[in-house]
């Protein structure tokens, strides 16, 4: 029978996962699509003809509220009411808008082309950004401790309640601040650290990174793997864990949980941007594979009877 000790090492795992401990056989799997070729786990964005989601009215995602041009999710144009399921990649035309809003927390933004994005990745607060402009709003959606990131793979941007502009080209990303204030990342950790936060009337520039796709995806690899140890770590015994509390050892794997939330959002980003289509696919596929070792939920060892 599991012990009172194994009860807590639990219970500050799940905290580490902010809930995410509904079934500790079960975790949630993320996915990243590319634009032209969806991975085999991607589901219709929105219905045939009409562009009417198919998807209940309560599931998580991007409503669409206004289309100014073309916007395009594999090759279909959507339409104003539509939902973004957050696992196919949206495609601008050059001068043209897309305004969206999450359906579960009233977050707004608005995509301007020529862009290539991922809104409301797995229904989640997080969008990737290939190329072109974003703009956030404020007063919206913010909860304690909720934060928005936009991935990029010259970096990521993140932000609990703030009005941004976000323009991803050949030079770099630029980011400015109109209202409150955001951090920014960037992808090359060997670079000096950044000057954080950017407040309102400031703003950022990144460097275009010669980093390539595949290096990244290995960056998020490794961080996921290490933050799949760190989680079987919270629930080492005293012995098993040396000197380290409890308390220490779940504050050390929500550390590392970020890092890979980071990492590999921006190798999503990366990763899409690659022409050779299997390689692409490839690589889209490696950092899914890596979201899921990055939140999966280790399972508790049974005592001895």
């Amino acid at each position: 029978m599991p012990t009172i000790r194994d009860n807590l090492a639990w219970f500050a795992l799940c905290t580490a996962f902010l809930g995410g401990c509904r079934n500790h056989d079960t975790a949630n799997q993320p996915s990243a699509s590319s634009s032209s070729a969806a991975l085999p786990r991607a589901v219709p964005a929105v219905s045939e003809g009409k562009g009417v989601p198919q998807e209940a009215q309560e599931k998580p995602g991007c409503r669409v509220l206004v289309v100014t041009g073309l916007a395009r999710v594999d090759g279909v144009p959507l339409a104003v009411s539509a939902l973004l399921n957050g696992e196919h990649w949206v495609e601008l035309a050059a001068g043209s808008s897309l305004a969206i809003r999450h359906t579960q927390t009233s977050r707004e933004f608005r995509l301007i082309g020529p862009a290539h994005a991922l809104p409301c990745r797995d229904g989640s607060e997080q969008i990737l950004l290939t190329d072109g402009q974003l703009s956030t709003s404020a007063n919206l959606g913010v909860r304690p401790g909720a934060e928005v990131l936009i991935a990029t793979p010259e970096g990521v941007v993140h932000y609990g309640d703030a009005a941004l502009d976000l323009e991803l080209g050949s030079k770099g990303l630029r980011v400015r601040v109109k209202q409150g204030e955001a951090w920014v990342e960037p992808e090359e950790r060997a670079k000096p650290p950044f000057k954080n936060p950017v407040r309102s009337g400031a703003e950022a520039r990144l460097a275009k990174t010669s980093t390539k796709a595949q290096a990244l995806v290995d960056a998020c690899q490794s961080a996921a793997q290490t933050a799949e140890n760190s989680a079987r770590h919270v629930l080492d015994g005293d012995g098993a864990a040396g000197n380290e509390s409890l308390g220490a050892r779940a504050a050390a794997h929500m550390r590392e949980r970020s890092k890979a939330r980071t990492a590999c959002a921006i190798a999503a980003a990366a990763a899409v941007g690659e022409r050779d289509p299997a390689i692409r696919q490839s690589l889209s596929a490696a950092v899914v594979h890596a979201d899921e070792r990055w939140q999966s939920v280790p399972r508790a060892a049974r005592a001895p009877r």
